[in-house]
């Protein structure tokens, strides 16, 4: 599969790989729902218009001098953490996952 939605709260959690929906190509969205991505890896939070974009980076070839990492998300908080488990980014919503 190279998409998934979800749904939380009344907002669409759409997300790809990356490779044929990205921030150049979007997917039908509504306004505040989330798109979310990889193929770049390249850590991204970014509100664009009136949907926001988030990419989770990657845990095994990182680039643009990102870390090894992966992204979780608890209680409307999208953390990016690396490899050892710690976190050093924090993206806040207002709706909870």
């Amino acid at each position: 599969r190279s998409s998934d939605l979800m749904e939380i709260d009344g907002k669409t959690f759409y997300m790809s790989h990356g490779h044929i929906y990205n921030e150049h190509n979007l997917p039908p969205l509504k306004p505040g729902d989330i798109f979310m991505h990889g193929h770049t890896h390249v850590l991204r939070a970014e509100k664009v218009g009136d949907i926001t974009i988030l990419n989770p980076g990657s845990v095994s070839i990182p680039k643009e001098n990102s870390e090894h990492s992966y992204m979780i998300c608890e209680n409307g908080v999208f953390e990016w953490k690396n490899l050892e488990g710690e976190g050093y980014q924090i993206w806040k919503r207002d709706t909870r996952c």
